[in-house]
């Protein structure tokens, strides 16, 4: 038996991305967003980084490809407070991206700073978020505490200790947020069965 068929608070819970108020194929947008997400990590992790510059360029265009691709599964894949959820956690990566792009000669230390604050503020939202969900609270507190720790760990690490984690650290967490999301574009999909 599944947790939906099991669990009928999934329907009602206002941060669960229901099926109901969705698109009918709105579960395929999510699951390319998650697909996505690890694909980008990959990415992250396969490149070599050679120079803060660089470091700062890749960084930027996944964020802004991160930011793009959360406000879309936002807008046309969940609904209540899951949509604002993802719209807003993108937003805020879009934002972090857009600065480190226009600014990639600014420094090791402000990358270091701007990719640590943004990494705190996502894990803060995606905690407060967590707390008043009933469904799937334990992902979403475990995706805010992980980006909470990884965002602290660049903030008090020594800039050289820190540009040599920073792909890692962001590849960690697209790599858990894609898994998350995969599991929840299943769960869209069994709502959907059993609402139709």
């Amino acid at each position: 038996m599944t947790t939906s068929q099991t669990d009928p608070s999934a329907f009602t819970d206002p941060l669960a991305p229901p099926y109901l108020g969705s698109p009918p194929l709105g579960w395929g947008w999510v699951l390319a967003y998650g697909l996505l997400l690890i694909a980008v990590a990959v990415v992250v992790i396969a490149t070599p980084l050679v120079a803060s510059f660089t470091t700062g360029l890749l960084i930027g265009f996944v964020l802004c490809v991160y930011g793009v691709a959360a406000i879309a599964a936002g807008i046309h894949s969940l609904s209540t407070r899951a949509r604002w959820t993802e719209i807003l956690l993108g937003a805020i990566g879009l934002l972090a991206g857009l600065y480190v792009l226009f600014n990639p000669v600014a420094g090791a230390i402000t990358l270091v700073w701007a990719i640590g604050a943004w990494l705190l503020i996502s894990g803060g939202f995606e905690i407060a978020f967590a707390l008043k969900a009933r469904h799937d609270k334990g992902w979403r507190l475990f995706l805010g505490v992980l980006d909470l720790v990884l965002g602290a760990l660049l903030l008090v690490s020594s800039v050289p200790t820190a540009i040599g984690f920073l792909a890692i650290m962001v590849a960690i967490s697209f790599f858990m947020r894609g898994v998350f999301m995969i599991a929840v574009a299943f769960g869209l999909r069994k709502l959907g069965k059993l609402a139709g």
